[in-house]
């Protein structure tokens, strides 16, 4: 687990590239439990919980999305399915946060709108989900040579592109 960690704090903004499974779900996981051990240890709410949130982001959300990129180019498909997904739930918070009582006005229509938002981002998840868990390609396609297996060979691999 720590080597893939590792490898994709190295990779932190590497956009390019293709990530296997192994390296994209430990990293998965580790910011997982990152945004658990914020939740359940900084009292909320309060400004260090924000404090920690926002750190925590700026320390992990850049090499996640970056591993999001990688492991959907290993299966042949663009990041802009990740960046859709986050693009058709985006309006709903924010209408949130410019208007606090904006479900309230907005009535039936706004409600079956949101709910309409809802279903295409659900369905844009589970694809974006499929995605992620597929098997990558086994050879080269156009992001590139397969992703290495270990970290080892993908710091190998880092370090002859480096040179």
């Amino acid at each position: 687990m720590y080597g893939w960690v590792a490898h994709c704090f190295k990779n932190y903004v590497v956009f390019k590239g293709r990530a296997g499974r192994p390296e994209y779900w430990w990293f998965y996981l580790f910011t997982g439990i990152g945004n658990l051990a914020i939740y359940f240890g900084v009292p909320r709410p309060s400004s260090a919980f924000a404090i920690a949130q926002a750190v925590w982001f700026v320390i992990s959300g850049i090499p996640s999305w970056a591993a999001t990129s990688r492991r959907l180019h290993d299966t042949g498909h663009s990041f802009w399915w990740a960046i859709l997904t986050m693009l058709v739930i985006a309006p709903v918070p924010l209408a949130q946060l410019l208007n606090p009582g904006i479900a309230k006005q907005g009535g039936p229509r706004l409600a079956a709108a949101i709910g309409v938002l809802f279903l295409v981002f659900t369905v844009l998840a589970l694809r974006l989900l499929v995605l992620l868990c597929r098997r990558g390609d086994a050879g080269p396609n156009r992001f590139g040579d397969p992703a290495p297996i270990t970290p080892a060979e993908a710091n190998e691999t880092l370090q002859a592109g480096q040179r």
